[in-house]
């Protein structure tokens, strides 16, 4: 992609975004909550590489959709740190434009980070799928799976970004550094999200009355199987809750995105791209579902927890009752004797 040469300045355009205080406001306010996110971000993924009580695969994938967040949060904070520089800065009019490369890998993480971060519960589905129907296999699989599926959702991702950067046009030093791009392939790739993160919703449901059901018929099963049937049941409860708030962000973004090709002509230049910067709230994402997530966890864990030590003392009271019983029916015995 080669930037078209602008040595011609317009400074009336320049001035809709240099004078728009709601798309000031909402570069700042994205700016202070990508700071915020940066360590809740790090701490998850340290928390997803550590912890043992998920299978490899689903920290290998949770851990890298982290990763694909963090690199939405810098690549944004890349960009709104060099506007607000831009824009406070004692310069001409013309020369508080944005530079052609600062644009181009800011945005490039920008859009990189939302796309490859839309399609991890579709991944996570598929994870489980295959740790359900082939769980006699899978459990020595270790991250052989997760890999590869990380290694698929990486390329997906690449496929989406790279051709909407091919069509768009950046000039050497753009007014704003935006990438509004109303074409068929975007619609193409909204439809394709919303539509395989909802089939992901509807399969992870079904993944758990699947287990569920396994659980309950699972008396004649290796004691590795039963912990793995508990394991996916777990999970997929996790994977849920986690679908759920995922696929709210993205019906927010995705016909957010969707509306500014209606509200075009409706909003100055300025508006509308403070308010497309408000629809991709990645960071927010981030801190809201991390925080969410770690609530949900520790409440499955709690529970999980209780029966387990409900179910050991009512094997215990079973216990001491047959031998409580073997004991009375041996000294009557002995007593007839």
């Amino acid at each position: 992609m080669q930037p078209e040469n602008s040595s011609v300045c317009d400074v009336r355009e320049v001035l809709k975004y240099q004078d728009s205080k709601f798309l000031h406001y909402s570069e700042l306010i994205m700016l202070i909550l990508s700071f915020i996110a940066l360590p809740i971000l790090i701490l998850a993924i340290v928390k997803c590489i550590k912890s043992s009580l998920f299978h490899t695969n689903i920290r290998l994938i949770t851990g890298f959709h982290c990763f694909f967040i963090l690199i939405h949060c810098f690549g944004r904070i890349l960009q709104h740190s060099s506007d607000m520089y831009l824009w406070m800065a004692p310069l001409a009019v013309c020369e508080k434009r944005q530079y052609f490369e600062i644009c181009v890998i800011s945005r490039s993480m920008y859009l990189y980070g939302i796309y490859s971060s839309s399609f991890t519960t579709v991944f996570m589905a598929i994870e489980r799928t295959l740790a359900t129907y082939l769980s006699h296999k899978y459990e020595h699989k270790n991250s052989c799976v997760g890999i590869l599926l990380v290694c698929f959702q990486i390329i997906i991702s690449l496929l989406i970004t790279v051709p909407l950067f091919l069509d768009s046009k950046f000039t050497t030093r753009p007014d704003f550094c935006e990438f509004h791009d109303p074409s068929d392939w975007l619609l193409v790739v909204e439809i394709f999200t919303i539509f395989s993160n909802f089939v992901a919703f509807l399969q992870c449901w079904k993944l758990y009355r699947v287990n569920t059901k396994l659980r309950v018929h699972s008396k004649v099963r290796r004691l590795s199987q039963k912990y793995q049937i508990e394991e996916n049941k777990m999970l997929i409860k996790v994977i849920l809750r986690f679908t759920c708030l995922d696929f709210v962000f993205m019906m927010v973004y995705c016909f957010g995105n969707l509306a500014t090709n209606f509200i075009d002509f409706s909003l100055s230049q300025g508006k509308l791209h403070g308010f497309i910067e408000m629809v991709h709230c990645l960071p927010v994402y981030a801190i809201v579902v991390t925080y969410s997530m770690a609530r949900v966890i520790k409440h499955i864990q709690k529970r999980k927890t209780s029966n387990l030590v409900a179910e050991i003392r009512i094997r215990e009271d079973a216990y001491f009752s047959y031998i409580n019983n073997q004991w009375t029916r041996d000294t009557k015995n002995k007593s007839h004797k």
